[in-house]
């Protein structure tokens, strides 16, 4: 996907956070801290706590349920900028996240939605991957990165304020 501005509205509680060279990060990515070891390239990677968009988040033999799981308690927020901006000599890059704030999604599988009710992280369940910048309908608040701000019927898109532990207000 294209980088697309999904910024709508509200403080977004901005943070710079390290991103390790050959990360491809695109402006409106759902990002995530890796602070845990397995949780990148099947279960064989160790935690070097950057920033990485949801998609590079598969745990060894996870499914996609589990993967979304995992999104949560390690939700940065979205990406404000693309990788281009500031490098770093050392082959790390400094991106602009927003921790807080009302954003525009694509919805995968288009729904609808009610003001106040979940969303998650959504994915193909053929390969438990996860998209950067689409969203779902959940009811369970284990997978919940926000609220819908909106209420739409049939909708392909939808207004949400995510929720992130490094937010004000913190995580659902």
């Amino acid at each position: 996907m294209a980088n697309v501005n999904r910024y709508v509205e509200g403080r977004r509680n901005v943070r710079l956070i390290n991103v390790a060279s050959g990360v491809t990060v695109e402006i409106g990515d759902l990002m995530f801290l890796d602070n845990s070891d397995n949780l990148r390239s099947n279960g064989s990677s160790s935690a070097n706590y950057y920033a990485y968009p949801i998609s590079y988040l598969r745990i060894s033999g996870s499914s996609l349920t589990l993967n979304k799981a995992e999104v949560k308690a390690r939700f940065l927020g979205v990406a404000l900028d693309d990788k281009s901006v500031e490098y770093i000599p050392s082959g790390i890059f400094k991106m602009s996240i927003a921790t807080t704030g009302k954003f525009n999604f694509d919805l995968s599988p288009g729904a609808s939605v009610n003001n106040g009710s979940y969303f998650g992280p959504s994915g193909t369940t053929t390969g438990s991957d996860m998209f950067n910048q689409k969203v779902a309908k959940t009811t369970n608040s284990n997978l919940a990165l926000g609220y819908f701000a909106e209420y739409k019927v049939n909708a392909n898109s939808a207004d949400v304020w995510i929720r992130t532990a490094f937010g004000s207000g913190g995580s659902i």
